[in-house]
């Protein structure tokens, strides 16, 4: 029986890429497809329209600035310490805030879904405040906590508190009891449960809380600065504001979107990386 042995033409070519040469490819492929090109001519087509409306005084953008006069505002003020101080102040007030209702956000939502007595206790005075406007807390939290930053700080705690709450308890009590069940039977103790089993399973409604309390943050954040902030870039809207520098209210709010972007993108990475196991099923 006479064996073919594979041509030099028809043998598969096999190169070896440096690191560099791979993440350049991956990032490549990763800009450069369908999905974000449709996403690049909605932005485009919406700057368009946005032009057009402004420019020929279409309502109800007939007083809105152009993006050309937006962009003129963007070159003038970025440079500048203002901008960058207010962008500087309003991310640390969101850290802080943030960092602290996940601190206590996420082991209270844990118990409340872990432990029912836990649960029948907290739940009825979490679910009491929860639907309580954020900006309904502002004279009170000025009561408080005399100082300003505090007050400021406690409520971008409660609109990260809330979200990470009950995402955390969704993701404890929708875990599968057959989990917990065959940890049981296999004898592990109610403390390796907790952090090999019920932690692991609810990381992804964990995430998904802190990625959600980011938006809220940002919204909660401009109000409160622009109410008491003295800095920041909600205070910086209601300074143009009252000013009546229109362009740079529109510049200061593509500042916050692409901030909480941003920040809401970095909790989706460190997610995607903590919950890798998610990408077998």
């Amino acid at each position: 029986m006479e064996v073919t042995k594979p041509s030099h033409e028809n043998a598969t070519v096999y190169r070896k890429y440096s690191a560099f040469q791979r993440i350049s490819r991956k990032s490549y492929q990763g800009v450069f497809n369908t999905s974000n090109l449709r996403g690049i001519l909605s932005l485009a087509a919406a700057l368009l329209l946005w032009q057009v409306f402004s420019k020929y005084k279409i309502p109800p953008l007939a007083l809105v600035p152009t993006p050309h006069e937006v962009l003129q505002e963007a070159i003038r003020f970025v440079p500048t310490r203002t901008f960058w101080w207010s962008v500087i102040f309003s991310s640390g007030r969101i850290f802080v805030g943030f960092f602290t209702g996940c601190l206590l956000g996420i082991p209270l939502g844990i118990f409340m879904g872990w432990k029912r007595h836990v649960k029948n206790v907290a739940f009825p005075v979490y679910e009491l405040v929860r639907p309580v406007p954020l900006l309904s807390w502002v004279p009170l939290s000025v009561l408080m906590f005399p100082l300003t930053e505090v007050s400021i700080v406690f409520l971008l705690f409660l609109a990260a508190f809330y979200p990470i709450v009950i995402n955390t308890i969704l993701g404890v009590e929708n875990l599968p009891a057959s989990y917990v069940n065959g940890a049981l039977s296999l004898g592990s103790k109610p403390i390796d449960i907790l952090w090999h089993v019920i932690i692991p399973g609810a990381l992804p409604s964990i995430f998904t809380g802190m990625a959600l309390s980011i938006g809220f943050e940002w919204v909660a954040c401009v109000a409160a600065e622009m109410l008491a902030g003295g800095f920041g870039l909600g205070y910086t809207i209601w300074e143009a504001y009252v000013f009546s520098i229109y362009p740079r209210i529109i510049f200061c709010m593509f500042a916050i979107g692409l901030s909480g972007y941003l920040f809401g993108a970095v909790v989706r990475a460190v997610g995607s990386q903590m919950t890798r196991w998610r990408q077998i099923y």
